[in-house]
């Protein structure tokens, strides 16, 4: 009694150049289509950019500061670039626990809010609490329409 071999199924789309219908494929996910891809712990490629303008920003202004206070210009960009790599690390892990478990676009409508709630933004959200009125009285008096009113 000798074992015979069975050819398996990815053998047999191996040995004939390519994929068949019974190999397997990953596919993207249909649901994230509209949604801009995270690069780094959740941050988008759009988000890290700001974040990395801000810093270089930030730390080239500190840096040069320092610069004229020691008079040598390599202090600026000792500063600007380590600090905004670390800046990025720091503002994409915070951000990734402000994402966790939120619906895409939260943090921005939340952003959004609050800077429309202390005022430095103008409101594309509804934000009134209360009761909706329509802006004028209606006469609702339980008279005959067809009298004219004395």
């Amino acid at each position: 009694m000798t074992a015979q071999a069975t050819p398996r199924d990815d053998d047999a789309s191996t040995a004939e150049g390519g994929p068949t219908a019974t190999s397997s494929s990953s596919a993207p996910l249909t649901d994230r289509v509209n949604v801009e891809p995270p690069i780094l712990n959740g941050m988008t490629a759009s988000e890290a950019k700001l974040v990395a303008a801000v810093a270089f920003a930030w730390w080239s202004l500190c840096g040069l500061v320092l610069a004229v206070l020691l008079s040598t210009w390599q202090v600026v960009i000792a500063l600007a670039i380590p600090g905004t790599a670390m800046t990025v690390w720091m503002v994409s892990t915070k951000l990734a626990t402000i994402k966790r478990n939120r619906p895409d676009g939260y943090h921005r409508q939340a952003i959004h809010l609050w800077l429309a709630k202390h005022g430095l933004r103008s409101p594309m959200f509804i934000t009134h609490h209360g009761h909706w009125e329509l802006g004028r009285t209606l006469d609702c008096t339980l008279g005959i329409p067809s009298r004219p009113r004395r």
